[in-house]
């Protein structure tokens, strides 16, 4: 017999589809399904009666009543033809109808002569079969027949519905399963009592117990009680009621919460005792409460961790901190080391609880600049560094100093990790070698001023002519009491503006002149090396500056220059404008700077060779001095160098641009 044609649904594909996702197909025999077919067979008073599923090749029969057939060809079965529609599709006689009277299975076994077949749907109502029965001698179904098969069929869509939530909710749990086993955290389940009903693998070997061993017992007999009674107790003062009893001890706080967290002291099948963080979360199912959720956290390796940090921070001199700062108002220390005690008398839990105390030891002077500097630390995510004054006591003041890095925080605000030392004896001996070099500094002064004066009138002839000799010895005498008195007044210069009491004449005024000015004033001293100054250009700026600091900058910077440039060549002083600002370059043509010295170039003595045979000898106090000057007008001082020579700059703050003047003008 050729192959017949049979209709298609016209989402035939998502029909297939759910049909698959029900995993039914070629499953053993379920009672709920024979249940169905017999009650088919019975109330329609048919042999035959089935529960048959549409794939893409055949029908296959779920539940089967008088058939012994497992499954028949798709082109033969009529419930091809009942699944186009949603109502019961009925066939009185096939030999009367033509779609039919061919068919193998009405022309042979088992001989149909009536169908009928209500479609069976899966939970999102795709007909994946029917519930069918049928008969061997032609005839229709009563009314009440048609009715209750329909309801049978429906009946078997709800069965469906309840196969795909069972083999869903069994893939949830297996999910949930593997997700428990594989955890690496200690996880435990329990009943609304808190009695153990569930331990993933973690759990059994952190309690070195099986979960069929610990199942039924309550979760508080792996805790230490003594603990759990100091708790009941704290609790009850708490709540101002009678201490809790039992699983209530550690399930009292989630009234309140969602979870609690608290650390315990686990106590081992085999007599050992552990450090845990117990977190515990209520389970519920459509807000019933049906049980608890606890996770166990190993806490040995963290105390052991902590101990160690802890006895590293005790050898830092001075404190480790972290701060947080929310905003302006907000701000704490997560932690602080036991360092904070001597510097700041407060111990680490007052800085934790009441951060305020500790700013209010810092010194009422020295606190706008300190919180001033925080601020700007926190805008621009730069280093703090800070040296300010603290009293810890009354009646005791203590010179600090501060480093610590930021680092901006996701949820907002700053973090800064840093530490805090007590630097009152460096401070000390600073103000003792500031007396010292001033005192001694300011009693060579006289003496030798009056030294140099008169070896300069014996060297020029005051005392008539000379031996050759005697002349040239009297010359290095006068030219090193002259670099002396260089020294002592760099000295007394940098005493000066360390203490702060350098006084600064500032005004505005072209800077033009003052750079004209510079380079006549170090012509003559240029020429001794054979070199020659000159500005390129001209500029139109305007700078707030002290001239005689300034003239002195320029002066360190063009003898600099003059001294170490090749012989034969010229010292360029060029002018830049920037955005606000100006830049004065002083370049060289020498021999430029050691790598290795350059990261000192501005620190107090720095030279780069400092031997007595040098041949451009100085104080070493020229570099550091000019960059106290520039900052002290608020200015920017730094260096380029290569094998080629080098370039000094300086930049200062723009105050406004002069009109160059009309040409003929007065």
């Amino acid at each position: 017999m050729p192959e017949r044609s049979y209709p298609l649904p016209a989402d035939e594909y998502a029909r297939l589809q759910a049909l698959l996702e029900l995993q039914i197909l070629d499953t053993p025999a379920e009672e709920a399904f024979d249940d169905l077919t017999r009650l088919a067979a019975l109330i329609c008073e048919t042999p035959i009666a089935l529960v048959s599923l549409i794939d893409d090749q055949r029908q296959w029969f779920k539940s089967r009543v008088g058939l012994d057939a497992r499954e028949t060809p798709r082109e033969q079965a009529f419930c091809t033809h009942a699944i186009l529609g949603s109502e019961i599709f009925e066939v009185p006689d096939p030999l009367d109808d033509p779609r039919f009277r061919d068919n193998p299975l009405v022309t042979g076994t088992p001989n149909i002569r009536f169908y009928a077949g209500m479609p069976v749907s899966s939970p999102d109502g795709q007909r994946i079969g029917t519930l069918c029965v049928i008969d061997r001698q032609p005839r229709l179904l009563s009314p009440a027949q048609r009715q209750a098969l329909q309801h049978l069929g429906q009946i078997a869509s709800r069965q469906l519905i309840l196969r795909r939530q069972a083999i869903l909710q069994a893939r949830e749990a297996a999910l949930q399963r593997a997700l428990l086993n594989s955890a690496g955290c200690a996880l435990l389940c329990t009943d609304n009592q808190g009695q153990l009903t569930y331990l993933n693998p973690t759990a059994e070997q952190l309690l070195g117990q099986s979960a069929k061993a610990l199942h039924g017992q309550s979760l508080c007999r792996l805790l230490d009680p003594r603990e759990l009674q100091a708790r009941a107790l704290l609790l009850g003062l708490q709540q101002h009621s009678p201490a809790p009893n039992g699983f209530a001890v550690l399930s009292a706080e989630l009234a309140e919460h969602d979870t609690s967290s608290h650390e315990w002291t686990l106590q081992r099948s085999d007599g050992a005792e552990l450090p845990v963080l117990l977190t515990l979360s209520p389970i519920r199912n459509d807000q019933q409460l049906i049980g608890y959720l606890a996770i166990l956290q190993d806490m040995s390796q963290r105390q052991l961790f902590q101990q160690r940090l802890q006895r590293i921070a005790e050898q830092v001199p001075g404190m480790l901190f972290q701060f947080i700062r929310e905003d302006a108002q907000h701000f704490y220390f997560p932690y602080a080391s036991e360092g904070i005690r001597p510097i700041f008398g407060i111990s680490p839990q007052q800085a934790a609880q009441e951060s305020h105390l500790l700013f209010e030891r810092i010194d009422s002077e020295d606190l706008p600049h300190v919180r001033a500097s925080v601020a700007r630390s926190a805008a621009e995510l730069s280093p703090w560094h800070q040296e300010f004054r603290v009293r810890p006591t009354p009646n005791s003041l203590l010179w600090v100093e501060a480093r610590s890095m930021p680092q901006a925080l996701r949820e907002g605000g700053v973090q800064w990790h840093g530490f805090i030392s007590d630097i009152s004896e460096r401070k000390r001996i600073e103000h003792l070698k500031a007396e010292f070099v001033s005192t001694v500094s300011h009693e060579l002064r006289t003496p030798l001023t009056a030294i140099a004066g008169a070896l300069g009138l014996v060297v020029n002839g005051a005392l008539g002519e000379m031996p050759p000799s005697m002349a040239e010895m009297l010359r290095i005498a006068e030219q090193n009491s002259q670099r002396l008195t260089l020294l002592i007044n760099d000295l007394l210069d940098m005493e000066k503006l360390s203490a702060g009491k350098m006084v600064f004449q500032l005004r505005n005024q072209p800077l033009q002149p003052l750079l004209e000015e510079a380079l006549d004033s170090n012509r003559t001293y240029a020429e001794r090396f054979a070199v020659t100054l000159q500005l390129k250009g001209g500029c139109t700026a305007q700078v707030c500056v002290d001239r005689l600091r300034l003239q002195q900058v320029l002066a360190n910077l063009l003898s600099n220059a003059a001294k170490f440039t090749t012989p034969g060549s010229t010292v360029e002083v060029q002018v830049t404008p920037l955005d606000g600002q100006v830049r004065v370059s002083v370049i060289d043509k020498g021999p430029g700077i050691p790598e290795e010295f350059q990261v000192r170039i501005f620190d107090k003595f720095a030279q780069a060779d400092a031997s007595d045979s040098r041949p451009s000898p100085g104080t070493g106090l020229g570099l550091a001095i000019s960059k106290e000057l520039i900052e002290r007008m608020d200015g920017t001082i730094g260096f380029t160098s290569s094998s080629q020579g080098s370039t000094f700059w300086f930049s200062l703050p723009l105050v406004e641009t002069i009109p160059p003047a009309e040409p003929g003008s007065d």
